[in-house]
């Protein structure tokens, strides 16, 4: 799903950079049937599979700060039974900036 550039950049935003969103998101991945998408940010350098993630779970929905499983991302499939998909197009921005505009686009109530 990364490649090893991503995952040395990703590692080396663990910690006060990633807690701070002081980071750059290297990598969007999506599901094309729906609004959910996942930036990651930062990779635990002691266990590749923790990243960490900024999450929109659907059109104008919630959007999440976490840490996840990797392995876990990788297989998850919506409802046509596909994966989700690396956005070849994403180019890398700044975490905050991330949340911000999908906060903005966040629907309350």
């Amino acid at each position: 799903m990364i490649n090893n550039s991503q995952r040395n950049k990703l590692i080396a935003n663990w910690g006060e950079k990633a807690d701070s969103l002081a980071c750059y998101a290297e990598i969007r991945v999506f599901d094309p049937l729906s609004e959910w998408q996942c930036y990651i940010f930062a990779m635990n350098p002691r266990d590749e599979d923790e990243i960490a993630c900024l999450i929109k779970t659907h059109e104008f929905g919630e959007v999440e700060i976490c840490e996840w499983s990797m392995k876990e991302l990788e297989q998850m499939y919506n409802s046509n039974g596909e994966g989700v998909q690396v956005d070849r197009e994403y180019r890398p921005k700044i975490a905050t900036q991330i949340l911000k505009q999908l906060k903005e686009n966040q629907v309350y109530g």
